[in-house]
């Protein structure tokens, strides 16, 4: 048994949870905001039979991709007392960070 700890983009979480619940997986959703540029995440806990892990890794994979944002750079000749202007940085955020741990105990009540 393993227990899957799925970081995922908010604006892929409608879709992933959708799909795994339809296949019959149970899910805990916890939502979090990052905390470098802030953006809405849902993380996911699941308690998962090992021979069903693959496919739940499948779900995932198939339905989260990483997306570019802008945002704006702080110069640093503002934090030195100068007025300034930044132009925007183009960074990549998104898809899923996944985190498979063993479980030696599980139980349900």
């Amino acid at each position: 048994m393993k227990l899957v700890v799925a970081i995922i983009q908010e604006e892929d979480t409608k879709k992933v949870v959708e799909i795994l619940i339809n296949e019959g997986f149970k899910i805990t959703k916890l939502r979090s905001t990052g905390g470098f540029l802030e953006l809405h995440n849902t993380i996911t806990l699941s308690a998962i039979e090992d021979k069903f892990l693959d496919h739940y890794l499948s779900i995932i994979k198939q339905n989260c991709k990483s997306r570019q944002r802008f945002i704006e750079n702080l110069p640093l000749n503002i934090l030195e007392g100068n007025p300034g202007y930044s132009l925007p940085v183009k960074i990549t955020v998104g898809g899923a960070q996944v985190f498979v741990i063993n479980l030696e105990d599980y139980k349900k009540f």
